[in-house]
C-alpha cells in the first residue's frame, strides 16, 4: 500500500468518525461566537459583563431583552446557578434559554437589580476570565439582598467577545467576597 493511499484512507476514516454536526461546521467555517454582529456589547470583556447586568435587571413585571442576552453567548454556552442549601451546595448548569425561563419564573413579578461591585479581567490571546462581584436589590435604591461573585469564561472569535460560560456563587459568612473584589472591604 502506498503512503498516499494509506494517508487518504486515514483521512477518510477520520472524517467518518467525526459527528455529522462537526462536519457541517468545521473549525473556522463560522465564528465561534455565532453570526458576526457589530454591536457594542461584544467589543470588550467589560462591555459584555455590563450588558449582562443591564439585561437581568429591572422592575417587577418588566420584560427583559432575552434576545440581546442570547446574542452574547456562544453556541453551547452554559449558565450555572449555584445555591447554598440545608443539604449542602447545589449547582444547576443550564442553557441561556433555560436560565431566561427560570429568571422570568422566579423574578418576573418582583424587582431585581444586579450591579457590579468590582471586577478582574485576566486575558490571554482570544480568551478571558472575568471575576465580577455583584450585589442585588429589589429596587435600585433598596437594601442589598445578596452579594456574590460571577465567574465568566469569554472568547474572542476574531470579530467579538462572547460568553462560553457563567457560574456564580453567593457570599456567605463562611466565604465572604475577597477584599480585591469588594469595594466595601477596601
Amino acid at each position: 500500500m502506498s503512503v498516499r493511499i494509506y494517508l487518504s484512507a486515514v483521512m477518510l476514516a477520520s472524517t467518518l468518525a467525526v459527528p455529522a454536526q462537526a462536519q457541517d461546521n468545521p473549525l473556522g467555517a463560522t465564528p465561534a461566537c455565532g453570526p458576526v454582529q457589530d454591536h457594542p456589547d461584544g467589543r470588550s470583556p467589560q462591555a459584555l459583563v455590563r450588558a449582562l447586568y443591564e439585561i437581568v435587571s429591572g422592575p417587577a413585571g418588566a420584560k427583559k431583552d432575552w434576545d440581546r442576552m442570547y446574542r452574547l453567548f456562544a453556541p453551547g454556552a452554559l449558565v450555572t446557578a449555584t445555591r447554598h442549601g440545608p443539604h449542602g451546595f447545589l449547582a444547576a448548569p443550564q442553557t441561556p434559554r433555560q436560565f431566561a425561563a427560570l429568571n422570568d419564573r422566579l423574578l418576573g413579578q418582583r424587582g431585581f437589580f444586579e450591579s457590579e461591585i468590582a471586577h478582574e479581567v485576566h486575558a490571554f490571546g482570544h480568551i478571558a476570565h472575568v471575576y465580577s462581584s455583584y450585589e442585588t436589590r429589589e429596587r435600585p435604591d433598596g437594601p442589598v439582598r445578596v452579594r456574590g461573585v460571577n465567574s465568566l469564561q469569554l472568547l474572542h472569535d476574531g470579530a467579538r467577545w462572547c460568553v462560553l460560560s457563567i457560574t456564580w456563587d453567593s457570599e456567605t459568612p463562611a466565604h465572604p467576597i475577597p477584599a480585591r473584589l469588594d469595594r466595601a472591604g477596601t
